[in-house]
């Protein structure tokens, strides 16, 4: 579960760092380039659905 778990730390902290951009109005960039917010938002939802995921494999294992 140790890859899981570095995983589901990752996605946290991506959807923190998403979310806070959406929130606050601000922009994302990638190597330079503009990233719209809707597709900020798609990041979102993608990396909250494998977030549930895991913790359903977790809460499977109890």
């Amino acid at each position: 579960m140790d890859r899981l778990d570095g995983e589901l730390m990752e996605l946290l902290d991506e959807i923190k760092f998403d979310f806070e951009a959406i929130d606050g109005g601000g922009s994302v960039t990638e190597n330079g380039k503009y990233i719209p917010n809707s597709q900020v938002a798609l990041n979102l939802a993608k990396n909250s659905l494998r977030v549930s995921e895991i913790l359903y494999k977790f809460e499977s294992e109890e």
